[in-house]
This record gives structure tokens, sequence and C-alpha cells, in this order.
């Protein structure tokens, strides 16, 4: 069985034909804010170590994913693809 990345997970919401990026939502660790999100249409690229939005955001900062308003991921589980 393949184990999928969190960065697999982002790019299927991203490029899939049938979800709407805009419904992503990436909850990370903002130092010193604590928690911020930014949403799947603010996302520029997906790189193999970093989102990168307004801000390059490091996957181990990276708490919760959400797709229109579900949780799909969060942080010590298991990437499920399926979720979505």
């Amino acid at each position: 069985m393949r184990k999928y990345s969190l960065r697999d997970l982002i790019n299927k919401v991203i490029w899939h034909p049938e979800l709407d990026r805009k419904k992503l939502e990436i909850r990370f660790i903002d130092r010193p804010e604590g928690v911020s999100a930014i949403r799947g249409d603010e996302i520029e690229e997906v790189g193999h170590k970093f989102v990168f939005a307004h801000v390059p955001i490091p996957y181990h900062r990276i708490v919760e994913v959400r797709y229109d308003g579900k949780v799909i991921w969060r942080k010590g589980e298991k990437v499920d693809l399926s979720r979505i």
C-alpha cells in the first residue's frame, strides 16, 4: 500500500478538476501569532518542503487541513486521500 504525503493531499485538492481549491483551508503554526490559516486559492506553489502563499509554510508547521469545513487531515494522522 502506498504511503501518501501531505503534499500529495494538497496537490490533489488543487489540481483535481472536480474539487474547488477555494474550499481548502490549511491551518498552521504561525509564530508568534499562534495558529493561522490560508485558503487553497492563496497557494502559489506546493514545494517539497514548503507550501508557498503570502509566506513560505514548512510542512512540519501544518497542523490541520480542511475541505469544505470538514477536517480531512490532522497532524499525527496518516494521510488518507479518500477522505475528500
